[in-house]
């Protein structure tokens, strides 16, 4: 007796929390629709004023990549900024700099801060190598 009282609440909670998710469910989307394309707007713009690149209508144009079809908001602002900076060291196309930056940062999320760090380690060796040769 004791059990099936339980599992009517049980049923009774499962029903509630369906219901709210049918009532919230769509107005909950449209919001997070709206944080999306609001971070889109947010690093277009940043792109654009750092780079002169609009990327609104941005497809890769080289195919099979590890990027393709990733949307940019996957990965953090703040690397895609270093990395195309970094990229343009290989190619003056910048469409071409922010499609290897995605490639880098879909296999290791802080590639370019790892990048920057290990270069600033390599710098430090070599001034002390350079250092210790003078003595």
């Amino acid at each position: 007796m004791r059990y099936s009282k339980f599992f009517r609440h049980l049923a009774f909670a499962c029903g509630l929390l369906i219901a709210l998710g049918l009532l919230l469910g769509p107005g909950m989307a449209g919001a997070q629709s709206t944080d999306k394309a609001n971070k889109f707007e947010t690093y277009r713009s940043t792109i654009k004023k750092n780079f002169g690149i609009d990327i609104k209508e941005y497809k890769a144009q080289q195919k099979h990549r590890k990027s393709d079809g990733k949307d940019i908001t996957k990965y953090d602002l703040k690397q895609i900024l270093m990395g195309i900076k970094i990229e343009q060291e290989h190619t003056t196309n910048k469409m071409m700099a922010l499609e290897i930056t995605m490639d880098h940062l879909e296999e290791i999320p802080d590639y370019y801060t790892r990048l920057q760090d290990m270069e600033e380690e390599a710098e430090e060796e070599m001034e002390e190598a350079k250092a210790q040769t003078k003595r």
